[in-house]
């Protein structure tokens, strides 16, 4: 492995790093020709928020229809209609959503931890574990033959099976412990909510070895969103820290040192910067904040001290500028328009505001509305 070189404030400027996770994860540089290459390479895009959950592969791809500025949510539906992609709980106890072809390797790598950390709350709603292991056997077999149910229609065959009170939150959490053991996962979406499929029946066989599961994950990872840390990975991934550490030991991943932090990464840092500021508007829960839980400070803007970023946003979803937390937004769907509502912890310069004005006419296009109302808030 290289030895850790450079630190910021000497070989770095301020802001460097998320402009280099910027180009790492392709929300800047040279866009994937299709939305599917923009999951595979991520690997895993968080979608608790399905709905705004699409705007993070989309953003990364090239248009596909005239007048969009990136991918259309319809292509995006598509991939999760006939099973390219699989919307369920992978990583950690939250949605992701990931490409069908890596989602053994992913929980190969990550469900007996995460199984884990959920044992508390299992336990917590009495729900034992030969009640769990009932539930899911129970669902396997309701979703055999194709069968696609919604979460009343899972509810209903585990109520017959003998599960007590398989409702709202021990219903929810009986499908998560399905999905996490290979029983289930995401079906095609039935008037636009979440069904449940067999396993096997919907992701392609193979087995994958947990450490060769946790290198092939520490690999995606360090290529799309390094430079990054050891805990950045665990946390991301809900791994131990020994087996982190062996899987990127394995890899001979490149390093550099940032303050007192070692960051891995695979991408070499890009020869330049965007000319002029760059605002970019992602959803709340986008991979470019998602990703790095350990360096935190790095994601939020080098401009403005951490103490005045609120501990809860205005909005939930987020307004980047450079590469950097700056703000937040709202969108509202009108007839014929959008309503954008902006607020930024610091007043922007003219150049900045030119900036978050394009970044806002790209989001207009996307949701196909003709005219647009923008509404700019900042705190003095």
């Amino acid at each position: 492995m290289a030895s850790p070189t450079g630190r910021l404030g000497t070989d770095l400027e301020p802001g460097a790093v998320a402009a280099w996770r910027a180009h790492s994860q392709r929300l800047w540089g040279e866009p994937f020709a299709t939305a599917l290459d923009a999951f595979r390479y991520l690997g895993a895009v968080q979608s608790q928020e399905y709905q705004p959950s699409k705007l993070t592969p989309a953003m990364r791809t090239r248009p596909d229809a005239e007048g969009l500025p990136f991918a259309g949510v319809d292509g995006v539906d598509a991939l999760i209609e006939k099973g390219a992609v699989i919307r369920t709980h992978v990583l950690r106890p939250t949605w992701h959503t990931v490409p069908v072809e890596d989602l053994r390797m992913m929980l190969a790598a990550t469900s007996h931890r995460v199984l884990q950390v959920a044992g508390t709350q299992f336990r917590s709603l009495g729900l034992s574990e030969a009640e769990l292991l009932i539930g899911d056997e129970t669902l396997a077999a309701a979703t055999s033959g194709g069968r696609h149910l919604l979460r009343e229609e899972a509810s209903e065959a585990l109520a017959a099976a003998g599960i007590a009170d398989p409702t709202g939150l021990r219903l929810i959490h009986l499908l998560f412990h399905a999905e996490l053991v290979s029983a289930i996962c995401s079906g095609t979406p039935k008037d636009g909510k979440q069904t449940y499929a067999n396993f096997d029946e919907r992701v392609p066989a193979g087995e994958v070895a947990q450490d060769e599961a946790v290198r092939a994950l520490a690999l995606r990872f360090f290529s799309s969103r390094g430079p990054a840390t050891v805990k950045d990975f665990t946390r991301w991934a809900t791994l131990k820290v020994a087996d982190a550490k062996a899987a990127i030991d394995g890899l001979g991943l490149e390093s550099l040192k940032v303050g007192e932090r070692v960051l891995y990464y695979v991408q070499e840092q890009p020869a330049g910067r965007e000319s002029g500021p760059v605002v970019d508007f992602v959803q709340g829960f986008d991979e470019m904040m998602c990703s790095y839980t350990d360096t935190k400070e790095l994601v939020t803007h080098h401009s403005v001290p951490p103490t005045r970023f609120p501990g809860r946003a205005r909005f939930t979803s987020v307004i980047l500028l450079d590469g950097q937390v700056i703000g937040s937004w709202k969108a509202t769907l009108k007839r014929e328009s959008v309503l954008l509502e902006t607020w930024r912890v610091r007043g922007f310069t003219a150049a900045e505001i030119a900036a978050l004005r394009r970044g806002a006419d790209k989001l207009r296009a996307w949701y196909g509305k003709p005219e647009m109302e923008l509404v700019l808030e900042h705190d003095e």
